[in-house]
């Protein structure tokens, strides 16, 4: 599809509805400092309060830097989105340097600073965001209008050797994928294959909402999925995570012992749960139940009920963005609206599906809930930019329009 600017009249409608984003990502938060609380009797602790305490340190800074990108102008941050995408991949270097980065289970996934560790992979969600809705935004205004597919039949003639036809493609994706796959690069010298996986999801929905070519779209997604399937069955460990998750009960002594035992929690919690601080999973079986595996634990303790209401909050969040995305009064704030509703969301998806054994473990964490100081901050500044795109509304309404 393809966008088209409308004029359209501004709404006290539409004001409440984006303002009560923060009042469910704080519900989200708050929730999930009683989670972490109760989690924090993990084996894998010392001490019981440590994981809600050091949460806590990080909730001020967190409202700090979502706020930050509450109030940054967008169009100044659109024009250094280069330098802040090199000072992101130089991070990712970092965190790879012996002794200045530290290797966690197996992965150099951080930097220590001493007195707290920073997850650059992070940090590369928001860099890819404004890169990419710059890109998709110039592609939307030069290239998109041109549909088709690879070969231009009506004139008889290969669609991709035509100037227009090479243009469409250079502009209208390879650019923007080529800045996915940069970000990829970097994310992949830890190796994160959690977050290069939802960086590829992110991109290809950004690429898809505003107007590349399926053409492009299904090929790249079919050379994707040939390489990962190369990587899995030639990396030893993601080798063992697959068919862990192939056969969880089968493996639950080795690969699969902490899937099975966050299966067992849901199963263990039913409907209405256990009680919370009532549950025996985090006490004694579930290793690390505090950061990945905390919905387990929600599971567990708060029952069914409480984890969908924690699912529908992620969705309800995603539906207020997707319907004020077509108020955005230009490409490039919708875009970066976009991208960062879509991390929140496809993330704290993945997170679900990956604890409730429907998806194999990738070590990704449940924005606003999981324990961890570069995520929450990160997930603040994701919702402050998605909310310093939407702000800015009522004159101009883009709408999708299908090109013949």
């Amino acid at each position: 599809m393809v966008f088209k600017a409308e004029q359209g009249s501004r709404t006290q409608g539409v004001v409440r509805a984006t303002l009560f984003v923060p009042f469910l990502v704080a519900a989200l938060a708050i929730f999930g400092l009683i989670a972490l609380y109760s989690a924090g009797y993990s084996m894998s602790l010392r001490e019981p309060t440590a994981a809600v305490t050091r949460q806590l340190i990080y909730v001020p800074i967190s409202l700090f830097m979502g706020w930050l990108a509450w109030r940054v102008d967008l169009d100044a941050l659109r024009a250094v989105r280069w330098y802040v995408l090199g000072a992101v991949m130089f991070l990712l270097l970092l965190a790879r340097t012996p002794g200045i980065g530290r290797m966690v289970n197996g992965s150099w996934r951080w930097i220590d600073f001493g007195f707290f560790r920073l997850q650059p992979s992070d940090l590369a969600k928001i860099a890819m965001v404004i890169v990419l809705a710059d890109l998709l935004a110039r592609m939307q205004r030069r290239t998109l209008p041109y549909r088709g597919n690879f070969w231009h039949f009506s004139s008889r003639e290969p669609y991709l050797f035509t100037p227009r036809g090479w243009g469409d493609l250079k502009e209208g994706f390879l650019e923007p994928i080529g800045a996915v796959l940069l970000v990829c690069a970097g994310i992949a010298l830890g190796p994160d294959l959690g977050t290069i996986v939802l960086c590829c999801a992110v991109g290809a929905a950004m690429l898809f909402v505003c107007g590349a070519r399926m053409s492009y779209l299904a090929t790249a997604f079919v050379i994707a999925g040939a390489a990962f399937t190369f990587l899995v069955l030639n990396w030893e460990n993601r080798m063992r995570r697959f068919m862990s998750f192939m056969d969880p009960e089968g493996r639950q002594g080795d690969e699969a012992y902490q899937l099975f035992q966050g299966m067992l929690a849901f199963a263990c919690g039913g409907i209405m749960g256990v009680g919370p601080g009532n549950g025996m999973q985090q006490r004694a079986y579930l290793p690390e139940a505090h950061t990945d595996f905390v919905f387990t634990i929600i599971g567990e303790e708060w029952g069914l009920l409480a984890t969908a209401l924690v699912a529908l909050t992620y969705l309800a969040i995603f539906l207020i963005v997707m319907r004020e995305l077509r108020r955005c009064t230009d490409l490039f704030r919708f875009a970066v609206a976009l991208g960062c509703s879509l991390f929140l969301t496809l993330q704290a998806l993945v997170n679900m599906l990956v604890v409730t054994g429907l998806l194999p473990t990738k070590g990704i964490a449940l924005p606003f809930i999981s324990y961890g100081g570069t995520n929450l901050v990160v997930s603040g500044m994701l919702v402050g930019l998605m909310l310093n795109a939407l702000r800015d509304q009522g004159r101009t309404v883009v709408k999708p329009i299908i090109q013949q």
